[in-house]
């Protein structure tokens, strides 16, 4: 049997006032939550490898999330980690879009961050390269109550015959295949 304590008032602690409990959590609603509460969570997880050779940004595919603010004022943590490899100098680039506006970059000037430490795959195919992670985070403040999707995209910023490879599987041993994930996670934080 469910024990029910039914009380109108708490007294507080020094005994000079009380702390009304009628209907105070059931009228809890996203617009009365302290600024800085997160007040929805949403994510997105790619599973399948992606392979990229292009001087320009193209996007990750289902590494992308949509998400819909209560409140204009409100703004949207955005967390990125992405599992690649590339062969070895190549430089690879990253940024994060809000539709179609880059919110978020890792690059300087376009160079991009370097991909060190790459191995080249033997002729079986038994030796993936290193497989790196990129890691990016920022707040944007998108100023609407509509669907917002932030997605990834991704370039080689290749010189000749560079290639990124999204998720790609990498070995411990014995040749046994582990495939990497990436992922994006927006959380709306109120304003």
């Amino acid at each position: 049997m469910a024990s029910k304590i039914k009380v109108d008032q708490i007294q507080t602690g020094d005994g000079t006032g009380t702390i009304a409990l009628q209907n105070q959590l059931s009228g809890l609603t996203s617009a009365s939550m302290p600024t800085g509460s997160v007040l929805q969570v949403v994510s997105a997880t790619k599973t399948d490898t992606q392979v990229i050779s292009s001087s320009s940004f193209v996007d990750i595919t289902g590494l992308s999330a949509t998400i819909t603010p209560s409140s204009s004022s409100n703004k949207i943590y955005v967390s990125v980690n992405v599992s690649f490899s590339g062969v070895a100098n190549a430089y690879i680039a990253f940024q994060i879009l809000r539709g179609t506006t880059e919110i978020l970059k890792n690059t300087e000037s376009g160079t991009g961050i370097e991909c060190a430490g790459g191995s080249v795959i033997n002729s079986s195919g038994n030796i993936p390269y290193s497989v790196l992670k990129e890691s990016m985070s920022g707040l944007d403040s998108p100023s609407t109550t509509s669907a917002t999707t932030y997605k990834v995209q991704i370039s080689p910023k290749r010189t000749g015959t560079e290639t990124a490879t999204v998720n790609r599987s990498y070995s411990l041993g014995d040749d046994n295949q582990y495939r990497t994930v990436s992922t994006i996670t927006l959380m709306e934080i109120a304003g």
